[in-house]
């Protein structure tokens, strides 16, 4: 699995999402195949996109540089105890559209919205760089919540405050990971 993992994370990224948009072609012939897969295709593939994402983090993790010694938290600890949560939340999903337990797919038509949820998460991809995981996250946060037509100011504001303090206080003070803080930042402290 190790030498598997050093041959992906040496791929440039753009055969890395060729490769996902492929596995995810895949599954989308399969569930529109299906008769009672289709009326669902949209919530399948969000979480099957969602899992072969958790899968692919987790292969990458075999790549991490760990030490013999090291103890506790690793560069490997975050993306796997992702994985643990996201798989079986994954299946429990899965499990309750094959049961019928959730409504079908509503029709195509919020194209604006889709397309917008696009543009913040290549926002927040671009910005990541240069101002850094919290300034990029809470950005991100902001447009989505702006894109679902949330106008209450303090939600605005506290939901990226919060999430912010949640994700330095777990990586920075829990795990001793400390989040990127971008060019910018890096230039000024």
């Amino acid at each position: 699995m190790t030498a598997f993992a050093k041959t992906l994370a040496s791929l440039n990224v753009g055969w890395i999402l060729l490769g996902y948009f492929a596995v995810m072609a895949i599954f989308f012939l399969i569930f529109r195949s299906c008769k009672k897969t289709r009326p669902y295709v949209g919530q399948l593939m969000v979480i099957t996109g969602i899992l072969v994402i958790a899968a692919l983090f987790f292969i990458l993790t075999f790549s991490f540089k760990t030490s013999k010694m090291a103890t506790g938290a690793t560069a490997r600890t975050m993306p796997r105890t992702w994985c643990a949560a996201l798989i079986p939340v994954g299946l429990l999903c899965y499990i309750s559209i094959l049961k019928g337990d959730t409504k079908p797919d509503e029709p195509f038509g919020r194209w604006k919205f889709v397309l917008g949820v696009i543009a913040a998460v290549f926002i927040s991809v671009f910005l990541f760089a240069y101002i850094g995981y919290y300034l990029s996250s809470a950005i991100f946060l902001v447009l989505l919540m702006l894109l679902l037509h949330e106008r209450n100011p303090i939600t605005l504001i506290a939901v990226p405050v919060v999430w912010d303090l949640i994700a330095y206080f777990v990586f920075a003070k829990f795990l001793y990971i400390f989040l990127p803080i971008g060019a910018i930042f890096e230039k000024i402290l």
